[in-house]
């Protein structure tokens, strides 16, 4: 028998790294595009262009801002009704969702079009910099006419993984490269364009890019439907973007850094070598950061759904897979990346002058900090999972853009330009400072400060989950296990005063359904599976849980296709569901979720 502990649960484990890889390439996809484009700018428009092209990419950041914040906040909810076992609910949620990060798109192209030049000043193509205005603008209205499309993959990449899907965003990412890649050398080579063309090219690859997101509709048995705008759930807009605050501010904090940082080497004296130096920076940003966002992005997700399911010792899980994954990642990405910087650089700029070498230590400085930003990011994306909105976003303003832009500033009177790369991995350390003085302080507030380090970490109120006697969370991997438990029921239920009859019924129910997974899903694939069995002690009766990793497999419709006239025909489910006040299947991110209230 195994009881689980931090150092188990096999199946939050390998959800974890399976989620991460699916979040990676969804980050990629909005990311390709950019890194995509300056390459092409960088070798065959020159150091201008590229530099121009620096300025604005941080808009890219601001806009998907809408489609960012709705799509953050409506996930929380959607994971967390999944985890209740409410589908409709969570339908309508995403639908909602959905509608806003369009039509707010729409509004939001429209403006840039009519404002783009004093947004090209206002990043900072002005001062010493004024030369880049032209292209800087023309690149920014070439781009703006993707922002539907941007808006809707941002919404669509972020939900498909977790409704089962993990091809289609892998595919649409292959035709976003592709299709970005083709425009922009037929730009270069065949029209002989500009910024503008170029920016065009990648708002048209979005376009292709989610008409393939578009074919998850057509599959059976899916999650997320597109309801009618009259059954949406307009009364919880509000919430959602309090809950998608958060990355808001850090998307905003974000772009704030970067005009700010463009502005301090605007004033130096080789303003376009800095700022091109810059823009480099910010592409070795965008490629190594989709590691981090992943991982993050990750944790929210994962831990919405546990905050829902009231699951401490999965959630412990969950933050020390995450941190032994970030750390090995980053880690290893980072030193390569440290070595490999000079020929990275000379993607974008031609070697032996000025700018090739600012950039190439600008990309050496990125990387060196890259292993604490990663636990950082984690971090504060954990906050968000858990409804702290408020510590995250606080957390994350000072991360992108508080702390750093202040660590530059002072910086920058004694290293000129170089301040600005060198600002990264100081930021990081102060943020560690940060952490602890705000584990410190709510461990006290949660009645957590006498607790396990890990429960401090959590920063979730002692009266989280039920108590230890409460509960029993069991890992099994084989039927030798399986018939074990009924020792372990029997225990539970006499320490807690639970009659014979249901005892007995408990135990049938784990024997009977996880007996069917293990005879029936073990068996599909060559890979290692296990079951996840929890039971828990309610003022209303028991809830027993049991999720595996193995295929997709829904109990609950299987016996309503059975004929009533067969009663003979899967009899142990029969007599589970009929003995017991509620049985409920959800089927999220490719894992199988029984919940039977007993």
């Amino acid at each position: 028998m195994k009881v689980i502990d931090i150092q188990e649960s096999r199946i939050i484990r390998n959800a974890f790294y399976i989620q991460f890889v699916l979040l990676v390439f969804s980050e990629l996809t909005h990311m390709i595009g950019n890194i995509v484009d300056g390459v092409i700018i960088g070798r065959c428009l020159g150091v201008d262009s590229i530099a121009a092209f620096g300025i604005v990419s941080p808009m890219m950041v601001v806009f998907s801002l809408a489609g960012t914040i709705v799509a953050t906040g409506s996930r929380n909810c959607f994971t967390r009704l999944i985890g209740e076992g409410k589908i409709k609910e969570a339908q309508n949620i995403f639908s909602m969702s959905f509608a806003v990060s369009v039509v707010a798109a729409v509004v939001f192209m429209l403006a840039i079009l009519i404002f783009a030049t004093p947004i090209a000043m206002t990043l900072g193509a002005s001062g010493n910099a004024a030369n880049l205005l032209p292209k800087a603008r023309d690149y920014l209205i070439g781009i703006a006419f993707g922002l539907p499309a941007l808006n809707a993959m941002r919404v669509l990449s972020m939900y498909m993984p977790i409704d089962n899907d993990r091809q289609l965003p892998v595919s649409s990412s292959l035709v976003l490269t592709i299709c970005d890649v083709v425009f922009d050398l037929i730009v270069a080579f065949v029209i002989h364009g500009d910024t503008f063309e170029i920016g065009l090219a990648t708002s048209i690859s979005q376009y292709a890019a989610v008409a393939v997101l578009f074919l998850h509709f057509g599959k059976k048995n899916i999650i997320l439907r597109l309801v009618p705008q009259g059954r949406l759930p307009w009364r919880e807009l509000g919430g959602i973007i309090w809950q998608g605050f958060p990355i808001g501010v850090c998307r905003v904090g974000f772009t704030l850094r970067v005009a700010f940082m463009n502005r301090i080497l605007a004033a130096t004296t080789n303003a376009s070598a800095a700022i091109a130096a810059y823009s480099v920076y910010q592409q070795a940003d965008e490629l190594l950061c989709v590691l981090t966002i992943g991982m993050a992005d990750t944790v929210a997700v994962i831990a919405g759904i546990l905050l829902g399911e009231e699951d401490r010792p999965r959630m412990k899980r969950l933050l020390l897979t995450s941190v032994q994954a970030t750390l090995i990642i980053t880690l290893e990405v980072s030193v390569l990346f440290f070595f490999i910087a000079p020929y990275f650089t000379s993607l974008y700029i031609s070697t032996g002058n000025m700018a090739f070498t600012l950039a190439t230590r600008a990309v050496q400085c990125y990387v060196t900090g890259m292993p604490l930003y990663g636990l950082s990011i984690i971090y504060f994306n954990y906050f968000q999972g858990i409804g702290e909105s408020r510590l995250s976003s606080v957390a994350g303003f000072l991360s992108e853009a508080g702390v750093l832009m202040l660590c530059a500033w002072m910086m920058s009177f004694w290293f000129h330009e170089n301040a600005v790369w060198y600002s990264f991995p100081v930021t990081q350390i102060v943020m560690y400072i940060y952490y602890a003085v705000l584990i410190r302080i709510r461990s006290r507030k949660n009645a957590t400060y006498g607790m396990s380090l890990w429960d401090r970490v959590l920063l979730l109120p002692k009266s989280f989950d039920v108590p230890d006697y409460e509960r029993v969370d069991i890992s099994v991997t084989s039927m030798d296990e399986v018939i074990l438990i009924s020792e372990k029921v029997e225990s539970f239920c006499n320490k807690n005063s639970i009659d014979k009859k249901t005892a007995y019924h408990l135990a049938l129910a784990i024997e009977e359904m996880a007996g069917n997974i293990i005879k029936h899903g073990f068996i599909h694939d060559n890979r290692k599976h296990s079951i996840d069995i929890r039971i828990i002690k309610k003022e209303d009766g028991l809830i027993l849980r049991i999720r595996d990793d193995c295929y997709i497999f829904d109990p609950v419709n299987q016996l309503s296709l059975f004929s009533d006239e067969d009663m003979t025909y899967h009899i142990g489910l029969r007599m589970i569901f009929k003995a017991s006040k509620e049985v409920k299947y959800t089927s999220i991110l490719k894992l199988n979720n029984l919940l039977v209230r007993v």
